[in-house]
Parts: structure tokens; sequence; C-alpha cells
């Protein structure tokens, strides 16, 4: 599959499985036998490109519907249909709700970045994880299974036990990303170097020969027009910047005052005005700094080349995310060899 065709995908299940609808989730839309429309259905089989979970039993799904009645497994709780884990309660009801909460607690937890607390929710890691990466706006790394984590981890440098977190490789997985790679090429890139032969099966792996093909081929057909992606994709991408830009601007009016603090001008997601200069913020919802310095720089130009006022003009780029080293080194050679003044600022979202 090209990158396009893994962000279309990734599209789709955001625009199946909104927040709203997961809130709604009834026990056999969750994981219903013979329904090819679970939510876990979507997540293990339909999104399988994202990052593959195969393996374990389905109790990895906290709660599951039986193909064979009478064999229950001895391990959990069960009733004449389901099993479940034996900490979700004593009945299928109880066990169901449990589940379905802490899939909520993950999906705004992965909102709002705070990665540390999803290894504390009960679902097992493959799944929840899994989850976590779908509703994270692509800032995890999309590779789940715990030997592959655990033999990335120890390339980069971490010391890795039993009690090593997964929310802890994810972040050095995050911070060793480089610039000019998104999370499905790193992905890729890992897969070559660390994931089985299966694994890379699972997940159509590449070589780096064929991933650069990919992404030649990708931007290629890639449309270039402003706010002309998918529906889901863009109502997401909105919603986060959005949060952000109330947030700047929140933090901006408490500092300099209300009258200063323009918002929208001309197409300017927020100006600032001060007696002997004029700042330039524009934010952008990326899930990495470089990414959103991509999206912006030539747009917050343009704003400040336009704007007729002789005060010396300031530019900032907003994202939710602070620069990785990657990301600055990225930024020092767009400011050193392009002679570019801007800085980027990282505001985190609740």
């Amino acid at each position: 599959m090209t990158i396009n065709d893994l962000e279309e995908l990734l599209d789709n299940f955001l625009r199946r499985w909104t927040i709203e609808n997961v809130n709604q989730l009834t026990i056999q839309e969750y994981v219903g036998l013979g329904n090819k429309d679970t939510f876990c259905q979507w997540v293990e089989t339909k999104t399988r490109m994202l990052g593959s979970i195969k393996g374990m039993t389905s109790i990895k799904f906290g709660i599951y519907e039986r193909k064979e009645p009478n064999k229950k497994p001895k391990k959990y709780k069960n009733d004449e249909k389901y099993s479940w884990l034996q900490a979700y309660g004593d009945n299928r009801v109880e066990a169901f709700e449990r589940a379905k909460e802490d899939i909520i607690k993950i999906i705004k937890l992965a909102e709002i970045g705070k990665f540390e607390q999803i290894d504390e929710i009960e679902l097992p890691d493959l799944f929840k994880w899994k989850v976590a990466f779908l509703y994270s706006n692509e800032r995890l790394i999309p590779i789940y299974k715990r030997d592959t984590l655990f033999k990335i981890a120890k390339y980069f440098g971490l010391q890795t036990n039993k009690h090593t977190q997964i929310s802890e490789i994810q972040n050095i997985m995050i911070l060793n990303k480089p610039a000019n790679l998104n999370v499905y090429q790193f992905m890729r890139e890992l897969f070559d170097k660390f994931g089985d032969s299966k694994e890379k099966n699972e997940i159509g792996g590449t070589t780096n020969r064929q991933a650069k093909r990919i992404t030649r081929k990708a931007a290629i057909q890639r449309n270039t027009a402003t706010q002309t992606r998918t529906v889901t994709r863009s109502f997401v991408a909105e919603q986060k910047h959005n949060k952000i830009q109330e947030t700047l601007e929140k933090l901006l009016i408490k500092k300099y005052g209300k009258k200063n603090v323009i918002l929208e001008e001309n197409y300017v997601d927020i100006k600032l005005l001060q007696p002997d200069y004029i700042s330039f913020y524009e934010v952008k919802s990326a899930p990495y700094a470089s990414q959103c310095i991509k999206e912006a720089l030539g747009q917050i130009l343009l704003y400040s080349l336009n704007d007729t006022d002789s005060r010396p003009k300031k530019h900032y780029i907003v994202g939710q995310y602070a620069a990785t080293n990657n990301d600055k080194k990225y930024i020092d050679f767009l400011k050193k060899n392009l002679k570019l003044e801007f800085e980027y600022l990282n505001v985190e979202i609740k």
C-alpha cells in the first residue's frame, strides 16, 4: 500500500469509529461473532496494514464471544457465551462496560498525548496500543509486538526488563524518528531491521528501495490543494487545530492583553500587536514539529509579506508537541541555510 492508501485507511477507521460512536457501542458492535463491522474487527483485521496485532487469543479485547460456547478458558471469567478478564467483573454486562470505559480512556489520552497513562489501563498491550495509535493523530509508531519493540529499544540504547513500559519504548522511537520520514515510512524501516518475515508480510513490509518508490508515487498522486483531504481527516485536524489555537490565544491574552491578540485576520491564525513589532502565529495539527514546519512555513511567510504594517515581523509556527532532537536539527538547517527567521512553539492541549 502507498502512504496515501495508509492515510486513507486511517481516515476510514476514524470516520467509522468516532468517539460518539464508541460511546454508544453495544457488545455485539464491539466483538459480536458473525459481525464483520465490529470495533475489534476494524482494529485487528481491517486496519492490519496500520500495524498487525495478530497473535494472542481474543481475550486481548478484554471480553469476547466464544466460537465454541462449551470451551471455557480456565484463566478468565465465563458465562454461557462470553469470556472476559477477571478484573473486569462478575458478569458480561459489567465486563463489557469496563472494556468500553478503557477504550474511551485510551482514545482521550492518545488525543492529548498522555501516552504514559495508557500503560496503567487493564487491556492487554497488543490491543490497547493499536487503539492508541489509531487515535494519536499519527504521533505514535505503529509497532505493537513486544519482542520487536524490545529489539528496537535495545538498538536505541534503552535498557529493558520485564517492567519496561510500552510508552517508554514508544517515546524513544518518537525521539529517534528522522524528520524526513513519516510514521509509516519509519515503521517500515524499523520492520526491515527488527521484524521477522511473518511480521513484514502482515503489514506489507518493504525494503528501503521499495519504500522510496512508494514515497515518490504517493507524492505524485497527492492532491496539493489545501483543505481537500477526506472529511474525517479534515474534521479531526480541524478539531485539534482549534484546540491548539484556542489554548494559544488564551496564553497570549493573559500575557499581552486581549486588544493586542487578533484571531483569523486575513487568514492568519493569530496576530500579536506590540509597539515595536508584530508576531504571526501559524497553528498546525501535525504530530511532529518538522511536519508542522513543512506545512506552515510558506503560509506564514506569505502572510507576513502581504501585511502592510511597517513594524518588524516575527514568525512562530505552533504545534502540539515539543520538537525532538531530529526536529531541532531540521529547524537549525533551515535557519542556517535559508536564512529564515522563525521559531517553533509547542502548546499542550487538554
